[in-house]
This record gives C-alpha cells, sequence and structure tokens, in this order.
C-alpha cells in the first residue's frame, strides 16, 4: 500500500483555494510520494496524475490525498485500467458532481466524466451523503441510473443503507472509494468550500467506510476538498487523518 500527494486544486474553478495545502498536513510523517502538479497546465496536470497512479496501482493498492476533486478524474481512469474483474465507484459526498461534461473535468463534473468515458458502469457507481442537487444533474443522474444514498437516508435507515452498499460491494471485484470531505456535517468539517448542513457524522460514515475496507476489494481510495485555511481548529484535518489512518489500518490486516 502506498500514499500518493495529489496537491492540486486547479479543478475547483476558484471555488476552493487552499486545498492544494492539505496533503502534507493530512500525511503528515507518513511515508508518501508526489505526483507531478504542472502550474498553469490544467490537461497536462491531469495527465501526471493519471500517468503517477497508475505506476503506483499497477503494483497495488494506493491512498490518494488531495487538493480538489477534479483529481479523482484521472485517478479513477488509471484505476479502471489495472482493477482486475467488475469495478465499482463509492464516493462519499454531499454533492453528485454531475453539473456537465466537457473537459477538462472540474470538481463539479467529474463523475459525468467518469460514466461517460466509461471508466465505470453507471449502474455500480453509489453516491453517498448527498443533499444539494441541480435539476440537470438529478435529470443525469435518472437517465443514467447512478444509485444515490443520500445523507437523510443514511442517517435515518443506516442498516438499509448498509445493505444496499453491501450489495454493490457483492457483486463487484474491484472498488474505488473517493471521499470528499464535505460529505460530513459542517459541525465536523468546517474547512471546506462548499458547506451543506446536515451531513454525514463519524459514527455512520465508519460504519459504511469499514465495510468496504473489510471486503478486500477496494483497491484505491482518495481524500479530497480537505481547505486548511478554512478550517476551525483543525477540525477537518484532523478527521481526514482518521479516515487515512483508518484505511492504512484495515489494508494492514490483510
Amino acid at each position: 500500500m502506498r500514499i500518493v500527494s495529489v496537491p492540486s486544486e486547479q479543478g475547483n474553478l476558484d471555488k476552493n483555494k487552499g486545498c492544494s495545502k492539505a496533503p502534507p498536513l493530512i500525511i503528515g510523517d507518513l511515508e508518501c510520494e508526489t505526483a507531478e502538479i504542472i502550474a498553469g497546465d490544467f490537461e497536462g496536470t491531469d495527465k501526471s496524475i493519471y500517468k503517477k497512479a497508475r505506476a503506483v496501482l499497477s503494483e497495488g493498492r494506493a491512498l490518494f490525498v488531495g487538493g480538489d476533486h477534479s483529481i479523482s478524474y484521472p485517478l479513477v481512469k488509471a484505476f479502471s485500467e489495472t482493477a482486475g474483474g467488475k469495478r465499482a465507484l463509492v464516493v462519499f459526498d454531499a454533492h453528485p458532481d454531475c453539473v456537465q461534461f466537457f473537459k477538462p473535468l472540474s470538481h463539479e463534473d467529474w463523475v459525468q466524466g467518469v460514466v461517460e468515458e466509461n471508466f465505470v458502469e453507471p449502474k455500480n457507481v453509489l453516491l453517498i451523503g448527498v443533499r444539494k442537487t441541480h435539476e440537470l444533474e438529478r435529470e443525469y443522474l435518472k437517465k443514467r441510473g447512478i444509485t444515490v444514498l443520500s445523507a437523510t437516508e443514511v442517517k435515518s435507515a443506516p442498516k438499509q443503507a448498509l445493505e444496499k452498499l453491501l450489495k454493490l460491494v457483492a457483486l463487484n471485484n474491484s472498488i474505488y472509494v473517493s471521499v470528499d470531505i464535505d460529505a460530513f456535517d459542517p459541525n465536523i468539517a468546517p474547512g471546506t468550500g462548499y458547506l451543506e448542513s446536515n451531513g454525514l457524522d463519524e459514527t455512520k460514515f465508519f460504519v459504511l467506510f469499514d465495510a468496504l475496507l473489510k471486503s478486500k476489494k477496494v483497491k484505491a481510495v482518495d481524500l479530497v476538498e480537505v481547505n486548511p485555511s478554512k478550517d476551525k481548529e483543525g477540525k477537518t484535518v484532523e478527521l481526514a487523518q482518521k479516515i487515512l489512518e483508518r484505511a492504512i489500518q484495515n489494508w494492514a490486516l490483510d
């Protein structure tokens, strides 16, 4: 298992400046590698991230720490080319990230890019924690048959949410997990660019996250949108560190 810092915020559309500073704070003293970021060159940066991820994932599992959510597009592309068998994508996020589709992909439309480029079949995409969607996104999700578990559903019916997740896990061989920190409630994760009320709490999140990790099918995890400049009392960075540590601990048991 390898940790890769991906300090890019070129896809945040100038709406979450500062998230590129998160990786060293989250990773701390852990051994890591870094994907090269090419300032002012969005497409070049995507290619660089993809190249690094493909090399790493060809050899085993990896944890990627960003950065804004646009980094997930080249990361999932690399996953799709290196993972064996049927592939699934599980995204913890307050938003569906399917606003539009044109390249280079931003943090607002990377999920749509992943689906349209056939990196993962839409039926194998599960979005968890969603609570704010644009009309265009609702239409797209319905059209493509992408499954959404809202934050309300997770909190009000946790057992059913877990069952839905485990069903997806059972039907696939390799899983990519993307964690946007705004999936959490702003009270526990204030350090991000898009604060949406009534988000997930740690307990509900870790039940689902642990179930994914314990399946032994997760090949890659990314953690994105943490912004230290907006982080009150370091709460968000601390939460991100817990997520990173939990993944490391579970994979160490294999």
